[in-house]
């Protein structure tokens, strides 16, 4: 069944770090003292697609489709703009969360994952006409637009769980922006975007993520395992 309302995503991070963090017998504490010593942090590439060079294209459109070496130019340009807009998130992410005095690690795909400390990753995500979730999907290095960015924050103690499955549709599977599920069990926090927003956007949003963890954590230190 595919998701067509953002009911479970919440408009503010702390209620997300409040459900994934919290151990069962954790309980709020208003007067407890706030813990000195912040856990490790680590920061996973949120995930983003790219059109391919050998992507079909709509053939039946008034202008002719582009040479093999202008689709290739287009696929590198696009593969170029994704990666500095996962780059922008993961380095504003580790700066903001060091400026606030954490130890913050980025963890790039095939990096081990660390069994300790907390870890925040999440997705670049579009909604569709259809009112559909589909992992956002660059198509070239001016692409534009809005999406959004969903993001969750993980008790490294703990087993992960799939942010989302791909929907099981005909010619879903394998593709750039694929139509997907959210999990229902894992707490998402969304945040809007341009494809192409300013370096102060993603400053801004990492900040924003920062402040609430840290919150958060001064309320209930015993949130997270050290």
């Amino acid at each position: 069944m595919l998701v067509k309302t953002v009911h479970f995503v919440p408009p503010s991070l702390a209620v997300v770090l409040a459900a994934a963090l919290f151990m069962p017998d954790a309980k709020l504490a208003a007067t407890g003292a706030a813990s000195t010593a912040k856990p490790a942090v680590y920061v996973s590439d949120f995930d983003l697609d790219v059109v391919p060079a050998n992507a079909d294209r709509n053939t039946s459109t008034a202008t002719s489709p582009p040479t093999p070496q202008a689709a290739a130019k287009q696929a590198e340009e696009a593969r170029k703009q994704a990666s500095r807009l996962v780059d922008r998130m993961a380095a504003n992410l580790v700066l903001a969360l060091q400026k606030a005095g954490y130890t913050a690690v980025r963890l790039r795909p095939g990096d081990a994952r660390p069994d300790h400390g907390l870890r925040i990753r999440g997705l670049f995500a579009e909604v569709d006409a259809q009112n559909h979730w589909r992992r956002a999907v660059i198509r070239g290095g001016s692409d534009s637009g809005k999406i959004q960015m969903l993001v969750t924050v993980a008790n490294l103690t703990k087993p992960d769980q799939a942010l989302y499955e791909i929907a099981h549709l005909p010619d879903n599977e394998n593709r750039p922006g694929a139509v997907i599920t959210l999990s229902p069990y894992v707490p998402l926090a969304k945040f809007d975007l341009e494809k192409d927003a300013p370096e102060e956007a993603f400053q801004k949003t990492a900040a924003r993520i920062v402040s609430d963890l840290t919150a958060l954590l001064n309320v209930n230190p015993a949130a997270v395992s050290q």
